[in-house]
């Protein structure tokens, strides 16, 4: 058994374009998102530019961390990438636009542990031009 906990969550960065478009063609709501060129809301500090360098926007895919034992994260991520797929020439003109989208995994667990995943979950995320990031914490949440 590996007991483990993840959140996964789709964030887009671009150098100039509002990701809004995306967001909304993609059928998501934005937990966060700023344009490329817009007022940062707090004062960034003496060397720090008072505005954003790139646009950015990212909206959670998971409500709450899920325990593998309710659905292992390669169902999780087989689920997205289906329902993304339907999405592909906008992925792709995103990127081709100079985009970078792509999914981010929080794992968590108590003790180590590890798994897997098939490498046709990879390359459909690849032909999608999504990325695959992983923040891993070991330990009490």
């Amino acid at each position: 058994m590996n007991p483990y906990r993840y959140s996964v969550s789709l964030r887009a960065m671009h150098p100039r374009d509002d990701l809004r478009p995306l967001i909304d063609q993609l059928g998501l709501v934005p937990q966060k998102a700023y344009r490329a060129g817009e007022r940062k809301p707090f004062d960034p500090g003496p060397r720090q530019s008072p505005v954003y360098a790139q646009s950015y926007a990212y909206t959670n895919l998971t409500s709450a961390p899920r325990n593998w034992s309710d659905e292992d994260l390669e169902t999780f991520l087989r689920g997205v990438q289906q329902r993304l797929a339907q999405h592909r020439d906008t992925l792709h003109t995103f990127f081709v636009r100079g985009g970078r989208c792509g999914l981010f995994v929080g794992l968590s667990g108590e003790d180590t542990f590890g798994f897997e995943l098939d490498p046709s979950l990879g390359a459909g995320l690849a032909d999608l031009k999504l990325t695959l990031g992983f923040d891993i914490h070991t330990g009490p949440d």
